[in-house]
């Protein structure tokens, strides 16, 4: 053995004992390449203890645990690293050596833990910390960021600890995420917008925890978004709004995957954020108006040509607003401008509300003789294929879509509305929220001991009686199933105008629904039993596996179709339903899958499901477009003075 693994062992044993220091070096001299090396490891150890006796230690301590990661062939570039660090740090060197033997243990192949040390190396000479920061995340950098990339990446942040010791570090750490998620030349633009969210503190201090949760934060989000190219105008477009108000490019960054989302294809949300960026260089409030509102108009418009042009005309009249007035530019992207939603409804193509209020609160006032205040559903211009009508509980307001395009002229769009107008009057008129729960005490008491709910509070409105049943959207399907029936019935026959158009959307309704799908055997009967319900005369074809069962529980349906039907009838209607369905199903409780057929066609007929709640084996079916959102909600014990309408007079309960 030579003097050199002699002394190395020397060395080695005042701290790791004679046994441990002759098998390191042993190994040692096997894993290096050249002989020498085990000089060299013996010569940095002896610079290393000139530097801190302390450090010196801390590396022969860790030897053990480098042998045993298989590392020690790197023995030599990592104490030359080490020696780097430890000369700007003593604590930098300890922290250093305990941590790095690990880290190259989870480094493969062998070249990619040469560069690493080599980058690190170069790192160190101007500036530790970084270097030190590297080190950590390097096991997963180097998965995500080719080698020929790994210097571009690390300058970025060596710039930025000129500007502060903590983001840059931050940067560092996130490397891995944002490297995911940007490409390199975009990383520079994303650094420079965490940069712009720098702001001064209530202690007039330089406050850098916006940018920091920034760094944290944004790959996160950025990773939202599928198309790479969107990620980078996104960037664009927050940095511009940064610039003029950090608070606006925060709020940006963190709604933008929401909004984007309902943007039908790439090009659309390019072009979206291509006009968001020329109009946040002249305000950021009125961008993030336009921002905000662009993307629900854009999924709604549709993709064609045409679309493009009339985005286009909307877009140049705002731009028109904002060269003359910020504050008039806010307010008509924000849809708040008379112009703004006359632009909006030609884009649309559809029938707004608006055109056609007065229309439909007359007509409603002469149907029921009393003033209701007709008004827009909020957020309905970006859920258009979901929005249902619904009236107030008070029974002072109606609400209904702000835009139809269901047919394709204006008459038949004026239609629809009168007719979802008269359908929520309706329930006013004939008293569906005037019930009360204490007149349903007895089958309060009835569902509490048949499901076995007697020692759970007594419900307080009509939903959370509902929720006493083991299936609740059942329940409520089936309760919203006859009382619409109940009161289509009353508005056909107090106002035969009405029955050529209830009937016609019904028939319509029937005749677009597809049973492709697979439906439970509760699913298809109540399908079945609503089919029923809008029928009128026509004929309609049931389900062979259920005749028998549509046979008892449809004629239980009709009995609501009298003229003296109330209310309360059809809650009790309901849960006769609800009940009888248990007994003629419960030996029918797998899957029945509905006759396939070659129509495609979309049930242009039918909106949202009719209920929300739902036993883990049913779910709700769809409603008629035509027929509203009913709340059991409104139905209680005690409630406010309940509105009616007799002989054309708005009459409260009680006064």
């Amino acid at each position: 053995m030579s003097d050199t693994h002699q002394q190395l062992i020397a060395k080695l044993a005042e701290e790791l004992g004679s046994a441990t220091a002759e098998h390191l070096v042993s190994r040692l001299a096997e894993a290096v390449a050249a002989p020498n090396q085990v000089e060299g490891v013996l010569l940095l150890l002896d610079e290393l203890a000139e530097i801190s006796q302390k450090v010196a230690c801390a590396a022969i301590e860790s030897f053990p645990d480098l042998q045993q990661r298989g590392r020690l062939s790197e023995a030599v570039a990592w104490l030359d690293l080490g020696i780097a660090l430890a000369e700007s740090s003593g604590a930098m060197g300890l922290k250093y050596f305990k941590e790095s033997p690990l880290v190259l243990g989870l480094i493969e192949p062998p070249s990619i833990r040469s560069l690493v040390l080599k980058t690190a190396l170069e790192l160190a000479e101007r500036d530790a910390n970084v270097t030190l920061e590297f080190l950590r995340v390097s096991p997963e950098v180097v998965t995500v960021i080719s080698p020929d990339e790994l210097g571009a990446w690390l300058e970025i942040g060596l710039e930025l600890t000129q500007v502060d010791f903590v983001v840059a570090l931050e940067y560092v750490r996130q490397i891995p995420a944002v490297a995911r998620v940007l490409p390199l030349h975009d990383a520079r633009a994303w650094a420079t917008f965490g940069l712009k969210l720098i702001s001064q503190n209530s202690f007039g201090k330089t406050d850098y925890f916006g940018t920091v949760e920034f760094l944290r934060t944004s790959p996160l989000i950025l990773g939202d978004h599928e198309d790479p190219s969107v990620r980078a105008k996104v960037i664009t477009v927050g940095s511009l709004l940064a610039e003029r108000d950090p608070g606006s490019g925060i709020a940006w960054l963190s709604e933008s995957p929401r909004l984007l989302r309902a943007v039908p294809n790439e090009g659309w949300r390019l072009r979206i954020l291509q006009y968001g960026a020329l109009v946040a260089e002249r305000d950021a409030d009125t961008a993030l108006a336009y921002l905000r509102r662009a993307p629900e108009l854009a999924g709604v418009i549709g993709e064609s040509a045409e679309a493009t042009a009339r985005f286009d005309a909307w877009f140049t009249a705002g731009m028109e607003v904002l060269a003359y007035s910020v504050e008039g530019a806010r307010a008509y992207f924000a849809l708040e401008s008379q112009k703004a939603l006359t632009s909006v409804e030609a884009a649309l193509s559809g029938v707004p509300l608006r055109q056609v209020a007065r229309t439909v609160k007359l007509f409603v006032q002469g149907l029921c003789g009393t003033d209701l205040t007709i008004e827009a559903l909020l957020d309905s211009l970006s859920q258009e294929n979901s929005a249902r009508a619904t009236v107030s509980q008070d029974g002072r307001t109606i609400s209904l879509p702000a835009l139809l395009r269901r047919y394709p002229t204006t008459e038949e769009n004026t239609r629809l509305y009168l007719v979802m107008a008269a359908h929520e009057a309706g329930h006013v008129e004939f008293g569906t929220y005037r019930l009360t729960l204490e007149s349903l005490g007895d089958l309060v008491v009835v569902v509490r001991q048949r499901y076995g709910r007697v020692k759970q509070a007594a419900p307080e409105t009509l939903a959370a009686l509902f929720r006493l049943y083991p299936h609740p959207g059942l329940i409520q399907d089936l309760w919203m199933l006859v009382e619409d029936a109940r009161v289509e019935f009353l508005l056909q026959r107090e106002y035969p105008g009405l029955q050529r158009d209830l009937q016609q959307f019904a028939r319509e309704a029937v005749t677009t629904r597809s049973l492709t799908h697979g439906l439970t055997v509760k699913e298809l009967v109540v399908d079945q039993l609503l089919q029923l319900s809008t029928a009128a005369s026509q004929s309609v074809a049931i389900h062979e596996a259920i005749k028998g069962e549509i046979a008892i529980l449809w004629p239980m349906c009709q009995t609501i179709l009298a003229p003296t039907a109330t209310a309360e009838e059809a809650v009790r209607v309901a849960h006769a339903l609800y009940v009888r369905l248990e007994e003629l199903l419960a030996p029918k409780g797998a899957m029945i899958l509905a006759d396939q057929t070659d129509d495609t066609s979309e049930e242009l007929g039918v909106g949202p499901s009719a209920s929300e709640q739902t036993g883990e084996d049913y779910r709700p079916v769809t409603n008629w477009v035509y027929r509203g959102a009913m709340n059991p909600e409104f139905i209680r014990q005690h409630d406010l003075p309940r509105v009616s309408i007799r002989d054309g007079l708005r009459v409260e309960d009680g006064r």
